[in-house]
């Protein structure tokens, strides 16, 4: 790094200034007034690529623009406080019967977050306590960002939080409690040139005993009728074990907008790249029926599903205690889940990846994502790569 800069986004009146433009890179933290008065946002970009933080949510993005189009989706319910939450509460209702760990469905806002690290799928009882779905990591906030655009080449933005064991001190917020198992610190990147950023997180265990960090993605990319979410895997299934459905790659919108409908494809034996001297990545596209598209590349993976979504806004599939849906918008969104183990504690992983569950002290590991936006050579190029490889032998 040259000469990074530190800024508290919690407490904007602590910095000199919070709007900051340095060799044609925008940085503005700033505050919604729909939002909790604890949580601010955070813009970051340049004239081809901007990205929107949620700091109160372990610096998840809530939004990216590449040359003005939004990649990632329009969530369907509002940013949560992060203090006033309980993730192992009942508060939400399924169907109208209440559902202890499913709180962080009120949470679930961002287009990218990183789940875990205790649990990152399905809720589960543990020791008799339930470990809530999608763990704790995208409810914790970070306290400062910082920022370095003084390398005319690129721009980034990091900041790290701890994980800890959430018990002890009740007079201390939920996520300050415990002792600490992993220190997570979340690297966004943005070249100067290109239609592209990189998102590399590092998970490190800061215990004195060997750990398992179970990690896990929600990347929810903005759905358009007629779209396609295109893997390179050789095996697929349906998440439930239920006949696949006659096209499993093709967004569309809810023939009944009141009631939300969901397709999970669980992906297996899939296409890893490997370019020096990076790290093996599986790349997938959505493309969209203009031609236009993204190419969304990820670590392999255990665990790696597709899902698409529609319909559901004031649905009473998800509410509160009150009766009343969270659901402000249709859940439309379509997008990859991947992660570290089965989703639903099932075992249904794939078992040809290489892959090292536990760090010892000390340890530490990273996962490198990246979005690069295509025009319609690339997308025609892309897709076809990937349907030879689903079609060879």
């Amino acid at each position: 790094m040259t000469n990074p800069q530190i800024f508290n986004v919690r407490d904007l009146t602590l910095n000199a200034t919070n709007e900051l433009e340095i060799n044609g890179f925008r940085l503005s933290i700033f505050h919604c007034d729909s939002d909790p008065v604890t949580a601010n946002r955070i813009k970051v970009g340049n004239e081809n690529v901007e990205v929107e933080f949620f700091p109160s949510k372990g610096l998840s993005i809530a939004q990216a623009w590449i040359r003005g189009r939004a990649i990632f989706w329009e969530a369907p319910i509002g940013l949560a406080d992060t203090e006033e939450l309980d993730l192992w509460s009942d508060e939400i209702r399924i169907n109208s019967n209440p559902s202890p760990g499913f709180t962080f469905l009120k949470t679930f806002c961002g287009g990218l977050e990183l789940y875990g690290l205790k649990n990152w799928g399905m809720p589960v009882t543990t020791n008799g306590k339930i470990d809530p779905i999608h763990g704790e990591t995208s409810n914790i906030p970070v306290g400062e960002i910082l920022f370095d655009a003084e390398n005319e080449e690129k721009c980034l933005i990091q900041a790290s939080f701890l994980y800890r064991t959430f018990k002890g001190d009740t007079n201390l917020p939920w996520y300050e409690r415990g002792a600490a198992i992993f220190k997570v610190t979340r690297k966004l990147t943005i070249p100067a040139d290109g239609l592209e950023f990189f998102v590399e997180d590092t998970i490190e265990n800061v215990s004195n005993t060997m750990q398992r960090p179970d990690w896990g993605y929600h990347i929810t990319l903005r759905p358009e009728e007629g779209a396609r979410l295109l893997v390179p895997s050789k095996q697929v299934q349906e998440r439930g074990g239920n006949a696949l459905p006659s096209d499993i790659e093709t967004w569309h919108k809810a023939e009944d907008p009141s009631i939300r409908t969901e397709t999970g494809i669980i992906h297996q034996k899939l296409l890893v790249s490997k370019s020096e001297p990076g790290p093996e990545t599986v790349v997938s596209l959505l493309e969209y029926p203009d031609r236009t598209g993204l190419a969304v590349s990820v670590p392999p993976s255990p665990y790696f599903q597709t899902w698409f979504c529609n319909g559901g806004k004031g649905s009473k599939e998800f509410t509160g205690r009150n009766g009343e849906s969270i659901l402000m918008k249709n859940w439309d969104g379509m997008g990859l889940e991947i992660g570290s183990n089965a989703l639903d504690h099932n075992g249904n992983i794939d078992k040809t990846v290489c892959y090292e569950p536990e760090l010892s002290p000390g340890a530490h590991k990273t996962i490198l994502l990246r979005f690069r936006w295509l025009d319609e050579l690339r997308v025609l190029d892309l897709a076809a790569a990937i349907n030879d490889f689903k079609s060879s032998g």
